[in-house]
């Protein structure tokens, strides 16, 4: 006895239905993975992105502090490096390379800007000419912002140096201390739940290094 589909030479109404279910399914299995994918993939290069983000301005900011010059502001009473620093941010005097607005020393900060959301802050930098005549660091309040690094939630400066020759170098949140510059400067920032490695940058000049009214070294007198 023949059955009805070999008997009408098609498929019944319920193999129909069945074989398009399992299609409707297949498809949105295929479509989940794929979607999965793409966010996986976006999830990568946004991570990548960030990581490149991080190393640049990372090299950046030792390029920039690695150049700092023990440059004294005019006062002729007595020595006062141009070296500020707090927990949430650094001033001092860079030596620019010729092709940044003609070469020459400048005053650059470096600070921690918090965010008003979850986002988190961001790190920015300011530059400024540095004017034979200029007896702080006024200038940079007048200079806009330059973004570094977005998504920053929290942010660590700090200094290595001693008080004096006879004293012992040591970590601190300040640097305020104007006949004397920091040996090291540490940076340590946190995105998120993600804590970067500290950034530590090494001096490379001393305050003899801007002596130039005196023929003894560590020994610098004011500018007239």
């Amino acid at each position: 006895m023949r059955t009805a589909r070999a008997a009408n030479g098609g498929f019944t109404l319920l193999e129909l239905v069945l074989a398009l279910t399992l299609l409707a399914v297949m498809l949105a299995m295929l479509f989940g993975g794929l979607r999965m994918g793409v966010r996986a993939w976006d999830a990568g290069t946004g991570r990548g992105d960030r990581a490149d983000q991080v190393l640049l301005t990372a090299s950046f900011v030792r390029k920039e502090l690695a150049t700092a010059f023990p440059w004294r502001f005019k006062d002729p009473l007595e020595v006062k490096l141009a070296f500020r620093g707090d927990r949430d941010g650094l001033r001092f005097v860079s030596m620019r390379p010729a092709d940044i607005a003609g070469g020459g020393l400048s005053f650059v900060s470096f600070a921690y800007e918090p965010g008003r959301d979850a986002a988190g802050g961001r790190l920015v930098m300011r530059r400024a000419f540095a004017a034979a005549d200029a007896s702080d660091f006024s200038s940079l309040d007048a200079s806009d912002p330059f973004a570094l690094l977005d998504g920053v939630t929290e942010a660590r400066f700090s200094y290595f140096g001693a008080e004096s020759d006879a004293s012992v170098p040591a970590w601190g949140d300040k640097w305020d201390r104007p006949q004397r510059l920091p040996t090291h400067v540490r940076i340590d920032l946190a995105m998120g739940s993600l804590r970067l490695p500290p950034l530590i940058v090494a001096l490379k000049l001393g305050e003899e290094a801007g002596c130039y009214e005196s023929s003894f070294q560590r020994t610098c007198v004011p500018r007239r």
